[in-house]
């Protein structure tokens, strides 16, 4: 699978970005904090990209990057960040059938079937939420899910230009749309903990997981991408039960070992052939 190299990053920094960033807003408003996000992480890239674009495109690429992130932060203040993180995970559900309608990228069976059943343990895990769980919050982060499966399929239709540039602008670009709004609800408390939270998720949060994302989405179908990150909101749920900063009943691993099941299936010709070659490998030794 030609995009592992860069998944397993992801998953790993995206399981840790739902935490930090929670954090993080601990200690700033929402706006004030994705403006300095944005900022930071698009100065990182900049050395890289040397320049930055501007059209029609990366504005609204941009304007859809800054929705998501806005709602997705907003939602994290009212909800943990395992809830954020399987809440997100809907996204699979509408990047599939945009990327037809946009993209005329029509998704694989097993794909398909893996998001659906994805969905279906993102579901259940959001039942086992009854009683302890912000109805705002999870609302905000579901529609966060809609723009960011938005801004997916929008970066898939310019996966001709440079990943590094494209992050670069929308970063920086970013984070003026952010200045601007973060008189609204300004706070910002710098701290030692805020600085450390704000770092990591403007860096490895940030420039790195913007990069490796829309790289992946670049390379790979936008089905096989969002199916496969199911992957982080097992591994988010695992470290908030590790910290004390949520407790898993029957009912939510249940929704965890669907989710897993949903990446099994989308990935099963794929394993299925990996280990065929596997075997012909060795045959041949």
């Amino acid at each position: 699978m030609k995009i592992l190299k860069y998944l397993i990053p992801y998953i790993i920094l995206g399981s840790l970005q739902y935490k930090f960033t929670k954090d993080g807003l601990m200690y700033a408003s929402p706006m004030s904090f994705m403006a300095l996000r944005y900022a930071i992480g698009g100065l990182v890239l900049l050395p890289f990209s040397r320049r930055i674009i501007l059209n029609k495109d990366i504005v609204i690429l941009t304007l859809l990057t800054v929705t998501s992130t806005a709602l997705w932060a907003y939602g994290l203040t009212m909800v943990a960040p395992s809830e954020s993180a399987v809440l997100s995970y809907t996204m699979p559900l509408f990047a599939i059938p945009l990327s037809a309608i946009i993209l005329r990228e029509v998704p694989k069976r097993l794909e398909v079937m893996g998001a659906v059943i994805g969905f279906t343990g993102v579901v259940i895990y959001g039942l086992s939420l009854r009683g302890h769980f912000s109805l705002l919050g999870g609302i905000l982060t579901v529609v966060n899910a809609f723009f960011w499966a938005a801004f997916t399929v929008y970066f898939r239709k310019m996966r001709d230009l440079d990943p590094v540039l494209v992050n670069t602008t929308q970063l920086l670009l970013g984070s003026l749309v952010f200045l601007a709004l973060s008189p609204l609800d300004f706070r910002v408390q710098f701290n030692p903990n805020m600085v450390e939270d704000l770092l990591f998720s403007a860096v490895l949060g940030g420039s790195v997981l913007f990069y490796l994302w829309n790289y992946m989405v670049r390379i790979e179908r936008v089905g096989k991408v969002t199916v496969l990150a199911f992957s982080v909101p097992i591994l988010s749920s695992a470290l908030d039960v590790l910290t004390g900063e949520a407790q898993l009943d029957s009912m939510s691993v249940t929704g965890m070992g669907v989710m897993f099941l949903g990446i099994l299936l989308s990935r099963s010709k794929e394993m299925k052939r990996d280990l065929s070659n596997l075997k012909r490998v060795s045959t041949v030794k």
